[in-house]
C-alpha cells in the first residue's frame, strides 16, 4: 500500500498546458516514489526459537518471536538480516508485550547487512508469550 499517491492526469488539473504538468509530476511523483519507499514497512514470524535468525528488508517492521519461555533474568538475542541495514545504521527499537516477566530490547550490534537484537527478562517469573519487536532503521 502507498502512503502517498502519485500524481495523473486523472487527479491532478494543471492550470494552463501539459508541459507544466509532465514536469511537476515527474519531479512530485519521484519524491512519492522515495516517501513511499522510505516509509515501507514488513513482518516477519521468528519460526522454532527466539534465536532463530529473520530476514525482513524494509526500513521499517516487526519481527514477531516465537512464544519464548525466557527465563527471569535471562537474556537470549537473534540477527535481523535486512539489506537496507548499512554498518553506520541507527536501530531504534520498541516492544510489544503481554505477558509474564518484563521485556526489555536492545540493539547488540549493526553491519552491513544485518543487526543483532537482545531480548532480556528482568521481572521475576519466566516469559510466556510471543514479543513483537518492532524496528526502524535510521
Amino acid at each position: 500500500m502507498a502512503w502517498i499517491d502519485k500524481v495523473t492526469k486523472f487527479n491532478f488539473k494543471p492550470g494552463k498546458g501539459e508541459g507544466r504538468f509532465y514536469v511537476f509530476s515527474k519531479q512530485f511523483n519521484a519524491l512519492v516514489d522515495k516517501v513511499n519507499t522510505l516509509l515501507s514497512r514488513g513482518t516477519v514470524t521468528q519460526a522454532t526459537s527466539i534465536t532463530t535468525a529473520v530476514t525482513l528488508n524494509n526500513r521499517a517492521g516487526v519481527v514477531t518471536t516465537v512464544s519464548s519461555t525466557l527465563a527471569a533474568n535471562a537474556e537470549a538475542e537473534f540477527t535481523v538480516n535486512n539489506t537496507v541495514v548499512e554498518a553506520g545504521s541507527v536501530i531504534m527499537l520498541t516492544g510489544l508485550y503481554d505477558g509474564d516477566g518484563h521485556v526489555s530490547l536492545n540493539v547488540k550490534s549493526v553491519s552491513a547487512g544485518s543487526f543483532v537484537v537482545v531480548v532480556s527478562n528482568s521481572g521475576g517469573a519466566a516469559l510466556n508469550s510471543t514479543v513483537g519487536v518492532q524496528f526502524l532503521v535510521l
